[in-house]
């Protein structure tokens, strides 16, 4: 049932010494269960584990101070938790506004309230009338579809699930006699309430791995939510799988990371993340936890600050010591999510909303196999007002039996937006990383999903896209691809092959294109259909079979390389 094919015995290793190191009661250390044994470190020499976890929590004390330094909320967390009694309320009452007007993210900022009124809810450095809002605004914020009120926020994507879920959760908890103004409900009730869907979504993730698979972006909004049901979950059972997720994503960062940069095939990244690694939001993170960036930011971040703040959590030395280790050769394969056909084998139906909601959270909108229950739902819910699917008003008045033909007509569009089960390839040694999703959803839309990736460092990648006009939430110019293309890598070579249909050579322009950063990269040179760069000692050769041209003017000046015609096939080699 779990995600990762080859790699089960590193698995087994690393819950095993989880097992043994995290022995928590009321936030204990890591038990002295553990024997520190050898591990490679990046340098190649020797170090214990011991001195693995010695250099992290310096790290996490180093990033603790240094995002107090920042103006955001988070700083303002960090600033309460060294004893500073200087708090800025203008980022917090912010934060508060957004919750009380409910547009698209505000759970983002619940999710962090909710991490400061656990921690410093009754602490003096903040101003009794702002104690008393973050209150108001926790017992009056909507945590469901199924409670009254219109607005703008997402309740279905994978990530914004667990975010809603766990905030009422824990909401439900930190005020259980009370009446939450929105929903109704006890405070109790609340938690009751939503206490299943955080054990459903945990189970999920255990289970199947993540829709939104390696994700530099939703990961961070993942962990966020994650680390408060580790910290402040009463229930042993929710704060034990939580701390398996969170485990299992550290262990997705600590193998899949090239010189610190999480560069590999993702269900869902834009395009700032994928041209530079520095840009990445779980960047912070990373460092904190394996020190390979030699950077990080100084205000706080969605990932890292909670990890920081933690009072539970202690990372399993094993996955510091995976994070610090450079193979000299080595191939990683996973399984992320399922397919429609897997859904009778973990216990899914296209009848239930709570099902449906698990569809959506797989961007499996309109699909044919669920576009009837999304109707009954968007009705239930009172959700055509919303601007997530005004597009979809046209389905309203379809005779049901219908809406799974029109939606397979529409096919490369309806399906494009599903992130299925995704089958990853990652190849590394110590000076490249090529990573890619092998055979997935080949020519339909791809809204946002990242196929493959060539990194050599934080500011050197090489990918390729079919180029698309709806800007940076995909399909764009460089998030997203107007049509996937079929991926076939064996170790250090992948095989990227480009075939729309009809209607994308309608609409979207007639080429593919590479990112390839020139400036980058050490040398650069070009042989017949081949281009070659290298940054120290990694390599890499990309060949296109159609010619190219290098773009010479404007922001994509010299790291563009152009190949006129919809249909293309590219070869990338490392090394």
């Amino acid at each position: 049932m779990r995600r990762y094919l080859v790699s089960t015995s590193i698995i087994i290793g690393c819950l095993s010494l989880s097992l043994a190191c995290q022995q928590r009661s009321g936030g204990s250390s890591p038990s002295s269960a553990a024997t520190p044994t050898p591990a490679t470190a990046t340098s190649g020499a020797t170090t214990s584990l011991a001195s693995l976890v010695q250099d992290e929590r310096a790290r996490a004390q180093a990033y603790l101070q240094a995002g107090a330094a920042g103006g955001g909320l988070l700083s303002q967390l960090h600033r309460l938790e060294l004893g500073q009694s200087s708090i800025a309320r203008s980022p917090i009452d912010a934060s508060l506004d957004v919750m009380d007007r409910r547009p698209d993210t505000a759970d983002f900022h619940a999710a962090k309230i909710l991490r400061l009124a656990w921690l410093h809810g009754s602490n003096p450095a903040l101003p009794a009338d702002l104690r008393d809002h973050m209150r108001r605004a926790i017992k009056g914020f909507r945590y469901s579809l199924e409670d009254p009120g219109r607005d703008g926020m997402c309740f279905w994507s994978e990530n914004h699930q667990i975010i809603f879920a766990s905030t009422g959760y824990l909401a439900g908890h930190l005020f259980p006699q009370d009446t939450f103004a929105n929903s109704g409900l006890t405070g109790a009730q609340l938690a009751a309430r939503e206490r299943v869907r955080v054990i459903r979504w945990l189970q999920d993730r255990w289970t199947m791995g993540f829709s939104e698979w390696f994700s530099p972006v939703y990961y961070s909004h993942d962990l966020a939510p994650l680390f408060n049901l580790v910290d402040f979950a009463p229930d042993p059972d929710v704060q034990a799988l939580a701390t398996m997720v969170v485990d299992l994503m550290i262990f997705d960062l600590a193998r899949l990371t090239q010189r610190g940069s999480f560069g590999v095939t993702a269900g869902r990244c834009y395009v700032e993340h994928k041209q530079s690694g520095r840009r990445q939001s779980v960047g912070d993170l990373i460092e904190v936890l394996f020190g390979t960036r030699g950077e990080h930011g100084r205000g706080g971040s969605t990932a890292a600050t909670p990890y920081v703040t933690s009072r539970r959590y202690r990372v399993p030395p094993v996955l510091l010591a995976i994070g610090r280790h450079q193979p000299v050769r080595s191939v990683d394969r996973a399984r992320n999510g399922i397919g429609f056909g897997d859904a009778a084998q973990f216990g899914k139906t296209f009848t239930s909303f709570e099902d449906g909601i698990f569809w959506w959270g797989m961007g499996a909108y309109v699909a044919p196999e669920t576009v009837q229950l999304s109707r009954r739902m968007l009705d239930a819910w009172d959700l055509w007002h919303s601007g997530f699917f005004a597009p979809l008003a046209a389905l309203r008045g379809v005779p049901d039996g219908l809406l799974p033909a029109i939606s397979s007509a529409l096919s490369p569009v309806t399906r494009g937006s599903v992130l299925s089960r995704a089958d990853s390839y990652t190849f590394r040694t110590p000076d490249a990383m090529l990573s890619s999703v092998q055979d997935y959803r080949p020519g339909q839309v791809g809204y946002q999903q990242h196929a493959w990736q060539a990194t050599f460092d934080l500011d050197t990648a090489v990918f390729t896209t079919a180029p698309a006009t709806l800007g940076r939430y995909g399909p764009g110019h460089w998030t997203g691809s107007a049509s996937l293309p079929r991926v076939i890598q064996v170790e250090d070579t992948a095989v990227i092959l480009y075939d729309p249909s009809l209607p994308q050579r309608l609409l979207f322009p007639a080429m593919t294109h590479a990112f390839f950063p020139q400036a980058s990269f050490d040398e650069v040179a070009q042989a017949g259909s081949w281009t070659f760069g290298r940054k120290g000692d990694g390599y890499v050769g990309l060949l296109s079979a159609q010619p190219t041209a290098w773009v010479t003017t404007g922001p994509d000046a010299n790291r563009e390389l152009i190949a006129s015609g919809h249909r293309n096939a590219w070869i990338c080699v490392v090394g």
